[in-house]
């Protein structure tokens, strides 16, 4: 039983090293945030809350994890109630998180026209790409009218492996428990 009580404890901190980097937001130790804390593997994924937001490697990580601590705001595990499963040298956690966003006056426009253009130059069909910018602007329309200061309740999971005695993230997983807007669906008639 202790060793499971220590094998937690060894995950636990690891979770509040994560916490600790988003609650600091040091864009500067981006890079050694995640090289601390993540496989360096090109199969290691983080799965983000947007659409298209499958990260793999640690390159792709590290940019989505400066966006989230540039746009996503106080980020907060709840670290009082986690799930922990340890089986050997891999691990798993579930837990809730709250997500508190602030943003800055033009801070969310700024990231609007950026997803829109990324969505404008990415691959698909011009119909693809009507959808996706639509569903994107439905999303920033609606964040821009709940206002500035908007908590909403973030799932969290993750699957970690014990390399060279240290564990390490392989696979993290956010999610809304319902996204913000819901999907549209458009009907035409003529």
């Amino acid at each position: 039983m202790d060793l499971k009580i220590n094998k937690n404890m060894e995950i636990k901190e690891v979770l509040l090293k994560f916490q600790e980097g988003y609650k600091k937001r040091d864009f500067e130790q981006v890079d050694e945030f995640v090289n601390e804390l993540f496989i360096n593997s090109d199969d290691t994924l983080i799965i983000g809350t947007g659409n298209g937001e499958w990260c793999r490697g640690l390159d792709q990580i590290k940019e989505l994890i400066h966006i989230d601590w540039f746009y996503w705001g106080n980020f907060q595990l709840d670290m009082n109630n986690l799930l922990i499963k340890v089986n050997s040298n891999f691990a798993t956690v579930a837990a809730t998180a709250i997500l508190q966003k602030q943003y800055e006056d033009g801070k969310l426009n700024d990231l609007s026209i950026k997803r829109m253009k990324k969505i404008i130059e990415s691959d698909g069909t011009s119909q693809e790409k009507i959808y996706k910018a639509l569903k994107t602007m439905a999303y920033f329309l609606h964040e821009d009218q709940v206002g500035k200061d908007v908590k909403r309740k973030v799932r969290f999971s993750a699957s970690l492996i014990k390399d060279e005695n240290v564990w390490k993230f392989t696979d993290i997983h956010y999610s809304y428990p319902v996204s913000p807007p819901s999907d549209i669906k458009l009907v035409c008639h003529e």
